[in-house]
């Protein structure tokens, strides 16, 4: 331990008595200067000195050193004969808050790392800065910070906010011209954020998702905003369209996907070819199929369908929309640690190495992590006659799926795989219909995310003269994005995914 009497620092308002250096702790003892002291229960000056007591906070750390302060503070009688306290302590606001373990410079410093941070990597850093806090502490610093209130944002992004996932949501809103949330409310309900929009007059326009919720909290709270779509569940809407589409053709993906793998395509071609896959019996989804087709003919609605057999209604629709039953993809070769060594094991085992465990430390060898149990599994095929190593066997394309297919649509073709690039070709080649929704849904992609006005109007006069009933209905829905594309926006609005299917 040392002890110096001369220290560089300054306490306002304290005159520093001793300095005592330990390990990697720096206790400073002071004692108040202060004459007076004011009551805080009936603001009156004393001069009388009734007590002293110590306190103990911490302080920012020095030199890379632990502080300690040990503060000599008094407690005053005080002098209005009528207060209801007869002696107070000596408040030290600028230096200590009243109850206080923390300077109020360590506290600030402690906020604003929790601000930047979360409270579990702030509680990390503090260690290392010999400053240590518990991350609890940190979060209760936080609850604790009174914010200023925020201005009323004139363009409002309104989104649901997962508190936790598929359990408990609310309503996150953003000040989308400050690029800052501004509250954060504890449901999604029209009523709770109709009530925060009345509070907040002066809101021009609420960016929004597809919450018909969300429609008649906006309506209600704020009829004079105008209601756009920010672009990111613009072009989730698009995608939605350009799957409602797909789902007509679904024998085109399963063309496409041989077409790429290099079979010949033609429409009378039997998709299964084995007699085992021939003589499936009709399963409980085909079936399901029939009847939903069965219902329909007979002038049943969709909701009388669903509500009948038990079953979606999104299914139903789908099942109507397509023209033969749904069937599982089959699957191809599935790649393991061993595929990338299968020409060796084949070229070892034609040159008579027929022993697993000498074949398995070859392997190790050349890196191979897998287990001396899995040559052996693989092996045994050789022995057996079976040889299906994955090397042997011909590549299987697996149709893509519709949103998979869809997300292809809406992706730029410089950012698609080879891959990707020629299941898009051949998807487009087999039926003219998407190919021409490929056409629209490119250009629409470009204008959204090039802020091109001036070619809305004719994607639109083209959307509508195309005969695609999918996008006709899309453009309809756009006829309030001119507004959107003049702001200078780039809110993606994924804080959430809402369950409504509305559109902007």
């Amino acid at each position: 331990m040392a002890t110096s009497n001369c220290f560089p620092f300054a306490l306002q308002g304290f005159r520093i008595a001793r300095v005592e250096t330990y390990n990697d702790l720096l206790v400073i003892q002071a004692c108040s200067i202060a004459r007076t002291a004011t009551c805080p229960c009936c603001g009156k000056p004393s001069t009388q000195i009734h007590c002293h007591y110590t306190r103990s906070p911490r302080d920012l750390p020095c030199n890379g050193r632990r502080v300690r302060l040990v503060l000599d503070v008094r407690r005053f009688r005080c002098s209005n004969d009528h207060c209801e306290h007869q002696t107070f302590a000596e408040r030290l606001p600028h230096l200590v808050p009243v109850h206080g373990q923390r300077t109020t410079q360590l506290t600030r410093a402690l906020r604003a790392m929790t601000f930047e941070v979360t409270a579990e990597a702030g509680a990390r850093i503090t260690r290392h800065l010999n400053m240590p806090v518990s991350a609890d502490t940190l979060l209760r610093i936080i609850r604790r910070t009174v914010m200023e209130p925020a201005p009323t944002p004139r363009v409002l992004g309104v989104d649901d906010w997962a508190f936790k996932k598929g359990n408990r949501y609310g309503t996150i809103l953003v000040d989308l011209e400050r690029r800052y949330p501004v509250d954060l409310l504890p449901d999604r309900t029209a009523e709770t954020l109709a009530a925060w929009l009345e509070a907040h007059p002066g809101i021009e326009i609420v960016s929004r998702d597809r919450s018909n919720e969300y429609i008649a909290a906006i309506t209600a709270g704020a009829p004079q905003a105008v209601q756009v779509a920010d672009r990111w569940h613009l072009l989730r809407n698009l995608s939605d369209a350009v799957i409602r589409l797909l789902e007509k053709h679904v024998k085109a993906l399963r063309q496409a996907a041989r077409h790429v793998q290099g079979d010949p395509v033609s429409d009378e071609q039997p998709e299964f070819t084995t007699q085992t896959q021939i003589a499936q019996p009709v399963t409980v989804r085909q079936l399901r199929f029939s009847e939903v087709k069965r219902l329909a003919a007979e002038g049943y609605s969709q909701r009388a369908i669903a509500r009948h057999l038990h079953i979606g209604r999104n299914t139903v629709r789908r099942y109507l929309a397509s023209d033969e039953p749904p069937r599982y993809q089959l699957r191809g070769p599935r790649a393991s640690a061993i595929t990338a060594y299968v020409p060796y094991l084949e070229t070892r085992w034609t040159e008579g190495c027929h022993n697993s465990r000498l074949l398995w430390q070859e392997l190790r060898h050349q890196g191979y992590p897998g287990s001396y149990s899995s040559i052996r599994r693989f092996v045994q095929r050789y022995r057996t006659g079976r040889r299906r190593a994955s090397s042997s066997l011909p590549a299987v394309v697996r149709p893509l799926s519709l949103r998979q297919a869809a997300w292809m649509f809406v992706r730029p073709p410089e950012q698609l795989s080879a891959e990707q690039e020629a299941y898009r070709i051949a998807l487009c080649a087999v039926c003219p219909e998407i190919a021409a929704a490929y056409e629209l849904t490119q250009r629409f992609v470009l204008m959204v995310r090039h802020r091109q006005v001036d070619r809305l109007d004719p994607w639109l006069a083209d959307a509508q003269s195309s005969g695609l009933s999918q996008l006709k209905r899309f453009q309809r829905d756009c006829t309030m994005t001119m507004m959107l594309f003049v702001l200078p926006l780039n809110w993606s609005g994924a804080v959430g995914k809402s369950k409504g299917r509305s559109t902007a």
